[in-house]
């Protein structure tokens, strides 16, 4: 099967095109060039570019899979389908929540969504199935942490390293994040906090390396976690996120906590120490199982 990957939020659409190579499909990226992610195999220069390069291109694939959802451009789009073009589409977050880039849908034989809390948000897409699609990360490019090595460090007198990546500071809570860790350390927490923001993906990924802990989604708006979080359970660091367990797996790994209790879970932690290993290790274990990309891709093969 020939696939057009449409966009790459958050690099799902290049993880997705590589795994489904290895399938055995001609699985192909078009997205704007964007110096923190992988080259895509097809560049365009802003929406109408995309667009644009999509109709260019759609002869040479049989599924057009649109990260981002479908909005008015459906209306360019439309002729392809009736030329036995297939469409999936496939809802990050603000874009069905907010109801923008769903005019369309109905071009689209399967609408999938990247967290399990957009099933919420059926209504948008008059009622249709919304099939939640786990997003893989990159497995590649780093070591685990070594716990064994990290002994020493748990079991002295000196600071917890905690990572928290915001993108956006307002979506990710991390005034939040702040507070809490302000309130732990006055209970004589020893913890120290890494806010990695406005750095490369490659600085990024070097200090939460070095990460004990990672905070990631600290906000009262949001009940999932993120992609960070993956990222950091696969390197087998515990994660904590303002999650409904009630959406996930009961076996997730995740240490849920709101803004309010984050103090509290903060000083236990740092009390805890020696717990903090079998939390990294069954905090890889289920992202190896549940984000892999070689995963996420056979569960779109059961659509394709």
């Amino acid at each position: 099967m020939r696939i057009l990957h449409v966009n790459n939020q958050a690099s799902v659409g290049y993880l997705l095109s590589r795994a489904q190579r290895e399938i055995g499909h001609e699985s192909d990226l078009l997205a704007q060039y964007d110096p923190k992610q992988r080259a895509p195999d097809h560049t365009a220069v802003g929406v109408k570019g995309v667009f644009m390069k999509i109709l260019s291109l759609a002869p040479r694939y049989d599924i057009i899979h649109v990260h981002g959802g479908i909005g008015i451009s459906g209306i360019g789009m439309s002729p392809l389908k009736a030329l036995g073009k297939r469409f999936f589409s496939h809802y990050h977050g603000s874009e069905l929540r907010s109801n923008i880039q769903t005019s369309f849908h109905m071009l689209a034989e399967r609408l999938f969504i990247s967290t399990p809390d957009l099933k919420r948000y059926s209504k948008n897409v008059s009622g249709r199935e919304l099939i939640h699609i786990p997003n893989p990360v990159f497995m590649e490019g780093f070591d685990p942490v070594n716990w064994n090595e990290r002994l020493e460090h748990l079991s002295g007198e000196g600071p917890l390293k905690i990572a928290h990546l915001p993108s956006r500071r307002e979506v990710k809570g991390t005034t939040n994040i702040i507070e809490a860790f302000e309130g732990a350390v006055s209970e004589g927490a020893k913890i120290e906090l890494d806010i990695i923001e406005n750095v490369t993906v490659e600085e990024a990924m070097k200090r939460l390396d070095l990460a004990d802990i990672c905070i990631d989604w600290m906000s009262n708006e949001y009940d999932i976690h993120g992609v960070v979080s993956i990222e950091s359970m696969v390197r087998g660091i515990p994660t904590i996120c303002n999650i409904d367990r009630s959406l996930y797996p009961e076996d997730i790994p995740i240490i849920s906590s709101g803004p309010e209790d984050l103090k509290n879970v903060l000083v236990d932690m740092e009390r805890k120490r020696s717990e903090i290993p079998n939390i990294g290790a069954l905090s890889r274990e289920y992202a190896l199982r549940m984000h892999h990309p070689m995963k996420v891709a056979k569960i779109i093969e059961e659509y394709i």
